[in-house]
């Protein structure tokens, strides 16, 4: 996935918490595209807004899977793996963003990975 979808109501999971965290994450996401076309994705505020996204991100998942477990399911083991290297790769893009020079396409890429495996 390379773009960052608008929210619509057939994205709902059926769950008003969950679903309000998947819209706040789309949203953050959204600016710091935004700050990445004006040139800003490299400055502190890019660099605070992926924080943020991995914070909300790491407690979305926290929340899922919680209420996936009592209801008694789990999520598939290659979907965990998948959405914990989404993240991993969030919080490595906050690190790095201001250490080498990213072509933007890969930034791009890079921040909308973990919506394929939250948003089908």
């Amino acid at each position: 996935m390379n773009a960052i979808p608008r929210w619509s109501p057939s994205m709902s999971v059926g769950d008003p918490v969950l679903d309000a965290q998947h819209i706040e994450l789309l949203e953050l996401c959204r600016t710091v595209l935004e700050l990445m076309q004006h040139d800003i994705y490299k400055g502190d505020l890019c660099i605070q807004r992926l924080e943020e996204i991995s914070h909300v991100l790491r407690e979305h998942d926290c929340l899922e899977a919680s209420k996936l477990l009592a209801r008694g399911e789990h999520l598939p083991d290659q979907l965990r793996l998948n959405r914990a290297m989404a993240q991993q790769q969030l919080e490595e893009l906050a690190l790095t963003v201001n250490m080498h020079d990213m072509p933007p396409a890969k930034f791009q890429m890079l921040l909308c990975n973990w919506i394929q495996y939250h948003l089908h």
